[in-house]
């Protein structure tokens, strides 16, 4: 434009010149160029690049040229004769323009890491917002403005109107070049309309957007040297990006669409009886801004997250996809490890696994199994390519059938054994897989025809992400994650490189989820804008309504803004620690401590220091700040409503109400997120007075350290009474027994020993398991797995997931569902009765906010956490830790506990629970027994379980060993089986035995027939001891000379049942809770236990096995009437727990053992005993009990359901004083058009009631301390219609009450005097009938009494009083608001006698 020739910018003109970029942007290194490179992408970019290399190479200086298309760049290696100028210049004649629209729009937005913020227009919009902030300053302290709010408004919606944003980006050539133009455009228009939140929120996006391009260009300069290490990592073709379908809209995009539709319908409706100002406010304030900001800032700090981790993001646009992806395709060809595990072998009949194992090993070649090898005369290969004579192993097959590949090893021609070989499990798989089956992703797997497998799934309306190395198959997703080897030149074309970190694509996947949230947050925080800019563009005293809707809608955006950058702040991409792929226990042991690279000796400190590096380390309790428990404590059902409501009142011009609100919901989260760290605090210092220490050999000596300080390598040694520290294949272990009940629930000793195993979890005798007991002889091992990586941690990992909603959460839910349509209806009554009595729209509109506000129970998380704070005070001085004081409204609701057997109802040792004697005394069989027995003063100092508890069982009998003098003995040992002594009785020389039946029994001659009732015995869960003597000649015994014995009798040893255990299953039953007891014992055990538990011989019993074989329907059928399930494993007490709560029980699940820790997280209530507990079963647990205690248990579930009967009597007052009140007010608007009482007479009324004497009846015990009477309470009993009665005639007796008062006051003085006397009637009223309900409990009449004298207070004083909109009163006002109290209380029976029963 020129204005008398003389050039005059205009501002489309200056628009264009702001948002013109540098299309020549160059990134270099010490050696190296990175120069944009324009046209490489068309049909002729192939053309074009092999031109500008060719004429890049010709240059002096240029070691070689590489174009990289997808990246529009040219990688040039320079030596020092190179100028920077003059390449770029060649790079501008060799290289053409884009050959369409959509091509250079597309070289024009895509921004190169290396690049920062140059290459974007940040910068130019940041100033044009500077600009309008400084506009705004000035226009503010102007008269006027010079435009109005209206215009920026209908800016910011067409910025956020799709169709139209299409629309500009086509004319301005670019969808990022119209969001700067709108941008910068917006930011003038409200600097003119005096408007500065829109421009300080976009400001801070910018700056947001800023640091993210400046920590790619860090990433990118922190990895460019090993990612480019020549010219066959830089060179790509294009890739070719077209979808079959467009995107399909998300709920964002959707909702967007509708939010504008309806306001631009409201907005039309309203225009002729609001105004076009009003109208045009109204329209506006549907604008849903917090969708697009909320996405907008996840993405950007998801890609500084991903930048700090070393990932590159090559397109920033794909991170503002992610919340539509749904598909994720795995190209397994990539993924995969290309090494092969020996993982199984079955011997033919006649070998021994341990032998066989080692020279299968020495054979395997884990890169080509498939290739057959010979060693010697043996053998290993395929079996059709072996020469074989004789057996074929076709049983042996059978077994392996469904493997991936199976073996034969061969001695000579003979077959010796089949060996199962399976592919080695890539951890990424394992972590990538478990992270999209939690995010609900739909997983492909695919090998072959990648692209064509993403195009099928983008057709059928899929958003597809894909990991892969395969750059057309990553070009062609929607979101491609390339990942590499180091050495291997990066997948360019996709969206982010990953390289071979595992933990990025998982975090990338969680991302998914987090930008669902936001999305979904995001529409709420814009739903609950657009009704705070309606109600404040209708309501608002401004000249411009359109200013009270836009400050919502900015409001409402600042939020989501705050909500994006702290979900992004939270992805953690913690890969879950896969199982171990590595076989063990199949292993011999000398290749075990050369596969984790140490030796006999154990590992140096240096390399100790190294392997520390990286490791996970796993921590019982988490530690958890004051600040997140706080927010933990807000994220309850009622805050986002006392929020919303206390917005509404600040947008109908009453901040001091909304500070109210805020104030009282703050403090009641405070109180909570106290007692909660308090907990926690409790809970860490129980564990670190637990940890385990152990001792490891470090540079060839000793050394004792904690566990958690242990690494893979590291070389431990074990005595008896030693806490297994982590998982260990056994190098040495002479006569080993180990105490594995806390792993599998089996309370009998397990014997280990080195040789290698072929068996399951509970079988594999050549390991050692984290959490286990050396109950006799010593070990030696070396540790294979630590922290999450061991059987413990995986539990410990499960125990995590699958949290359940607690109960506290699902009745606050529900109530708010009852609280809201009150509320909403009140307000519509009120409104409506101020139109039809002629009272103007604002006035009528922020009354109806205002009691709307006032009729949320705001005190009702504030009273429900204060009375399980109470509770969980009360536990803890019981020995109870409460975790979260939530878990005590869950234990009222309590009518399922599960138990496990070992440690919880029995003692957790062993002692003689009978003596089979065959025609002798018992004595006579015990005395044999103690003679085989070493000596000890202490049981405890004897090495073996047997050996302690005979030595118990016989003290407990008062059984001698007679006069007998032991000579000499034969030590137990495992493979030996059997103890034996010689020792002189009188003047014979006598031999005494006691071992394992199988062994002993052989030995005697009267054996005929004791086989059968030594497994009878066993069958009943007993371990068995055979006893018997002879007379001998020699004083030597060896084991030649343990024959000829006369069989004795029988020691039958078990777990016997705490002495507690009895009474407290009575107490249980008594409160209507069924007892089922989960173990991993012998069915016939778990029956024995229960009967005396139960005080019942007839009881159910069933085993995993049976539970495995039910479907669902089924097993909910059977479980409720179920006593006992053995031989149940971890995986089954979780389908258990699971089938329970589908059925619609309350289950509290209480335990000792890492086996526990699953089921104990996924219970409603988790329940760990701290003593004898494991970390995993105590970090699981919601309920500590420090004692092991089960009456302490028990104290938990009666402090659960008195907690009922007190929060029933404070919620017949808090929302029984709600009700009335919103009666009295509908009422009052009914009759005259407004409200007999303000926004800050109802909160003051809620403060005078529900805060002190509403929680002085919650914190009281019920008056009835029998256990019976307190049992009967619960949530049916507390909470059901007799809790509606209770509510109803409050409810009437407060609206009595307040009506006759407010009805005389009316006569006899003025408005604002009988607003103050229905004031104090209201609250007299009400806390008259709590002081009845409270009856002589002195906290409950002072907290009354003090609340009256605060009410008389506030009245009285002036300023404060006409704060709260009243008026002194003299002793008549005070006699009618009293009298009126009065007599609603006295007629209070009435009401409830004329209300139904039921």
């Amino acid at each position: 434009m020129k204005l008398l020739g003389i050039p005059v910018p205009t501002p489309f003109s200056i628009v264009e010149a702001l948002l013109d970029r540098d299309r020549r942007n160059v990134w270099s290194c010490p050696g190296r160029l990175h120069i944009e490179v324009h046209g490489v992408h068309g049909p002729r970019g192939a053309r074009v690049a092999q031109r500008v290399e060719k004429r890049l190479a010709e240059q002096p200086g240029v070691l070689w040229a590489k174009v990289n298309a997808p990246s529009s760049r040219v990688i040039v290696a320079v030596d020092d004769h190179a100028r920077q100028s003059q390449l770029i210049k060649v790079v501008e004649k060799a290289e053409a323009e884009p050959d369409t629209e959509e091509e250079r729009i597309a070289e024009d937005e895509l921004h190169h890491p290396a690049d920062g913020a140059t290459g974007t227009r940040l910068l130019p919009t940041l100033a044009v917002d500077a600009f309008g902030l400084v506009l705004s300053a000035i226009n503010k302290i102007s008269p006027w403005a010079p435009l109005p709010a209206e215009v920026a408004g209908l800016l910011s919606a067409i910025d956020m109107h799709p169709k139209l944003k299409a629309r500009l980006g086509q004319y301005l050539h670019g969808h990022e070049r119209a969001d700067s133009a709108t941008s910068m455009m917006m930011a003038v228009a409200h600097g003119l309309a005096a408007r500065s939140e829109s421009t300080m929120l976009d400001a801070a996006q910018r700056v947001q957007q800023w640091r993210e391009a400046k920590a790619h260009k860090d990433a990118w300069c922190e990895v460019e040297a090993e990612l480019i290490k020549g010219p066959e990592d830089a060179g790509a073709d294009p890739v070719v990006t077209e979808r079959p379908r467009p995107l399909p809209d998300g709920p964002a995009e959707r909702y967007a669409h509708r939010a504008l539709v309806t306001g631009a319908a409201a907005g039309a409706v309203a225009l002729p009886f609001a105004g076009p100002r009003r109208a045009a406010g109204l329209a506006l304030a549907s604008l849903p801004k917090a969708v697009g900001v909320g996405r907008a800032s996840f993405a950007a700090q998801l890609g500084r997250v991903l930048a700090r981790r070393g990932a590159l993001v090559m397109d920033r646009s794909a991170l503002r996809l992610l919340d539509s992806v749904d598909v994720l395709v795995l190209d397994a060809t990539s993924l995969s490890s290309g090494r092969w595990l020996l993982s199984d072998l079955v011997p033919l009949p006649g070998n021994e696994p341990s032998d066989l194992v080692e020279r299968a090993f020495e054979l395997f070649d884990p890169t080509e199994p498939q290739t057959a090898r010979h060693n010697d005369d043996w053998s290993l290969g395929p079996i059709d390519e072996l020469e074989i004579e004789g057996r074929k192993g076709t049983r042996q097959l059978k077994k392996l059938e469904d493997r991936e590949l199976v073996l034969g090893l061969t001695h000579g021609d003979h077959l010796e054994a089949v060996l199962a070989v399976d592919k080695e499990p890539s951890p990424a798989v394992h972590a990538i897989t478990s992270a999209a089956n939690e995010t609900g992703l739909r997983l492909v797997t695919a090998r072959e025809n990648l692209v064509g497998t993403i195009r099928q799934l983008q057709g059928e309306d899929h958003v597809v992400m894909v990991v892969s190395a395969d750059r057309k198959a990553l070009g062609t997703a929607d979101f491609g994650v390339g990942v590499h080897d180091d050495g291997t030149a990066p997948p360019w074309g996709a969206h982010v490189l990953v390289g071979s970190d595992s933990d990025a694509i998982v975090l990338l996947i969680e991302a998914i989820q987090a930008a669902r949230l936001v999305n979904r947050d995001g529409i709420r925080f814009a739903q609950a804008a657009s009704g705070i800019g309606a109600v404040g563009a209708l309501n608002s005293r401004r000249a411009s309504p359109a200013e009270s809707s836009l400050r919502a809608v900015n409001g409402g955006a600042a939020l989501a803004f705050a909500d994006g950058v702290w979900r992004a702040r939270q992805l953690r991409g913690k890969s879950e620690t896969p199982d171990s792929a590595q076989p063990w226990h199949l292993m011999p042991a000398d290749m075990v401590v050369k596969m984790v690279r140490s030796d006999m000796d154990g590992l140096k400190s240096d390399e100790v220091k190294r392997r520390r590096r990286g490791t996970s380390i796993r921590d019982g309790v988490p530690e958890t700040s004051l600040g997140s428990a706080f927010l933990s404590e807000l994220a309850n059902p009622l805050t986002p409503v006392l929020a919303g409501g206390a917005a509404l009142s600040a947008a109908v011009g009453s901040p001091a109400d909304a500070a109210l609100v805020a104030g009282i919901t703050s403090v009641s989260a405070l109180i909570g997120a106290v007692q909660q760290v308090r907990t926690e605090r409790s809970l860490a210092e129980l564990l670190s007075r637990s940890a385990v220490r152990t001792t490891a050999l470090r540079d060839g000596k000793s050394t004792r350290i904690n566990a958690d300080e242990l690494v893979p390598g590291d070389v431990v040694t074990l005595k008896a009474g030693d806490v297994v520290p982590a998982d260990c294949r056994l190098l040495e272990g002479p006569g080993l027994e180990v105490d594995e009940s806390s792993l599998t629930g089996e309370s009998l000793p397990v014997t280990k020993e080195p040789a290698p195993v072929v068996a399951e979890l509970a079988e594999r005798t050549s390991m050692l398991y984290e959490g286990t007991t050396i109950a006799a002889g010593r070990a030696k091992a070396v540790v294979v797995a630590v922290g999450d990586a061991t059987e413990v941690g995986r539990s410990m990992a499960a125990a995590h997931k699958n949290t359940p909603v607690t109960g506290v959460e699902a009745r606050l839910a529900e109530l708010t569902r009852h609280a809201l349509p009150v509320a909403i209806g009140s307000a519509a009554a009120v409104s409506g009765a101020g139109l039809l009595h002629g009272v103007p729209m604002r006035e009528s509109l922020g009354a109806a906010v205002n009691l709307a506000v006032a009729s949320v129970p705001e005190g009702l998380p504030f009273l429900v956490n204060a009375a399980q704070l109470a509770a969980a005070r009360r536990l803890a001085d019981k020995g109870a830790l409460v975790r979260n004081p939530r878990t005590i409204e869950a234990l009222g609701r309590v009518d399922v506990l599960c138990f496990d057997k070992t440690g919880t109802l029995t003692e957790g040792k062993l002692s003689v629970s009978r003596v089979d004697s065959l025609g002798n005394s018992p004595d006579d069989v015990l005395t044999a027994a103690l003679r085989a027995t070493p000596h000890a003063d202490n049981p405890k100092d004897l090495a073996h379980q047997t050996d302690r508890a005979v030595l118990e069982g016989a003290r407990k009998a008062q059984v001698e060993i007679n006069g007998w003098k032991k000579v000499s003995a034969l030590p137990f040992e495992p493979s030996r089986g059997y103890h034996a002594a010689v020792g002189k009785s009188g003047q014979k020389l006598v031999l005494s035995v006691k071992g394992a039946p199988e062994i002993i029994l052989p030995r005697c001659r009267n054996r005929r027939g004791m086989l059968k009732r030594a497994e009878k015995l066993a069958a009943a869960g007993h371990r068995v001891l055979a006893v018997a003597e002879r007379t001998v000649d020699e004083t030597d015994v060896t084991d030649e000379n343990v024959r000829d014995l006369k069989l004795l009798g029988f020691v039958a040893l078990s777990d016997p049942v705490r002495d507690s255990a009895p009474p407290a299953a009575a107490a249980l039953r008594e409160a209507g809770v069924q007892i089922v007891m989960i173990t991993g014992d012998h069915p016939a055990t778990g029956e024995a236990i229960a009967s005396r538990v139960n005080g019942s011989s007839e009881s159910t019993v069933v085993t995993g096995a049976d539970i495995d074989e039910l479907g669902e329907d089924e097993l909910a059928e059977l479980l409720p009437d179920v006593d006992v399930i053995a031989r149940c494993s971890p995986a089954q007490k979780v389908r258990i727990i699971e089938a329970y709560r589908r059925m619609g029980r309350v289950v509290a699940m209480t335990g000792d053992g890492a086996n526990d820790a699953p089921a104990i997280r996924l219970a409603d209530v988790g329940i760990a005993l701290g003593q004898r507990g494991t970390p995993a079963a105590r970090a699981a647990a919601d309920l500590v009990v420090t004692d092991d205690r089960l009456e302490t248990i028990i104290a938990a579930l009666i402090e659960g359901r008195a907690m009922w009967a007190s929060v029933r009597e404070a919620l017949g007052i808090l929302l029984g004083g709600n009700a009335g009140e919103i009666a009295f007010s509908v009422l009052g608007s009914v009759l005259t058009g407004r409200s007999p009482l303000g926004a800050r007479q109802l909160l003051l009324v809620n403060l005078l009631t529900d805060l002190a004497p509403a929680l002085a009846i919650a914190l009281s015990r019920p008056d009835s301390e029998a256990v019976p009477d307190l049992l009967r309470e619960g949530p049916s009993a507390s909470l059901g219609a007799a809790l509606g009665r209770d509510i109803t005639a409050r409810a009437v007796t407060t609206t009595l009450g307040a009506s006759a008062a407010w009805t005389a006051a009316r006569f006899t003085g003025r408005a604002r005097r009988a607003s103050t006397v229905a004031l104090a009637a209201l609250v007299a009223t009400q806390l008259g009938q709590t002081m009845v309900t409270g009856g002589t409990d002195r906290t409950v009449l002072t907290a009354g009494l003090g609340s009256a004298a605060i009410l008389g207070g506030v009245i009285q004083t002036p300023g404060v009083s006409q704060f709260f909109g009243c008026t002194p009163l003299g002793p008549i006002g005070w006699g009618i608001a009293l009298s009126s109290a009065a007599a609603a209380n006295l007629a209070s029976p009435i009401v409830s006698k004329l209300l139904p029963s039921e």
